[in-house]
């Protein structure tokens, strides 16, 4: 089940990154329910993606890659792995403690933060799922469509998307390290 993503000339294979989001989101969320399988490959896929965008940017001096074809791919797939990682872990725990229900609303936050185009793409069906498994736990400042509406208002260039998976990669990286 586990896959090395390659990186060639110093940057991530995604379309080799792609396919085995797909494989997994098919196999065990859309066709099984098998969360477990889900979580476990996804986050697989999410720690190699980490390491490699972090070692990317420390690569570059900290600075943030600049937008193009290659980080709009980027930037999608991150976003989707990050949120059916998070989708996945939401069902794996049950959310008793508020430590639990702060992580999952930080996992769905940076999916969307990661979504590349979500104002130029009028219906984006990821934005609408991100918004509604927040919406299941949490109603930003207590309206349904308030999580939504400020993502598409943020309206976050290429750079942006990719500064938001850094981020949240560095926080859950040292939050895991504890």
């Amino acid at each position: 089940m586990f896959t090395q993503i390659e990186v060639k000339n110093g940057l991530i294979n995604v379309a080799q990154l792609q396919e085995k989001v797909d494989e997994i989101i098919f196999d065990y969320i859309d066709t099984s329910k098998n969360w477990a399988k889900a979580h476990k490959g996804l986050n697989n896929l999410y720690q190699q993606t980490v390491r490699f965008f972090v070692d990317y940017v420390d690569n570059q001096n900290g600075s943030i890659p600049k937008g193009n074809v290659y980080w709009t791919l980027f930037a999608e797939i991150v976003a989707r792995i990050t949120y059916f990682k998070t989708l996945a872990e939401r069902h794996l725990k049950d959310l008793q403690t508020d430590v639990d229900v702060e992580n999952i609303i930080k996992g769905y936050s940076a999916a969307a933060n990661c979504l590349p185009n979500v104002k130029v793409i009028k219906e984006h069906d990821l934005l609408d799922e991100i918004s509604e498994s927040f919406e299941e736990i949490h109603l930003q400042d207590g309206v349904k469509g308030n999580f939504k509406q400020s993502i598409i208002e943020n309206n976050n260039t290429i750079q942006e998307n990719l500064k938001a998976f850094y981020h949240f990669s560095i926080s859950t990286t040292k939050a895991n390290q504890k």
